[in-house]
């Protein structure tokens, strides 16, 4: 039985921008001269028990987009489902 799936599309810089700044952001960055090595923007899921979705947006170059952003969503179709 598939428990989880993903599905991802591209987005344009505006609806990026919209979903980034309403989301939760992880940085991992030097605070000695303030480099940013990374950054994921999500929505987390508590647990493969969750009903919730996760969302990640981001640039495209993971999905090989190019000069364009992409929306990432995951969750359990059957256990949001169930909770309706």
């Amino acid at each position: 039985m598939i428990d989880t799936i993903k599905i991802y599309t591209m987005i344009n810089r505006d609806s990026y921008n919209k979903i980034y700044h309403n989301s939760i952001l992880k940085t991992s960055y030097n605070q000695k001269d303030g480099e940013i090595y990374y950054e994921i923007v999500n929505d987390k899921l508590e647990g493969s028990y969750s009903s919730s979705l996760s969302v990640r947006v981001g640039t495209g170059v993971k999905y090989k987009f190019v000069n364009m952003y992409y929306i990432e969503i995951e969750g359990s179709f059957h256990k949001i489902i169930r909770r309706l």
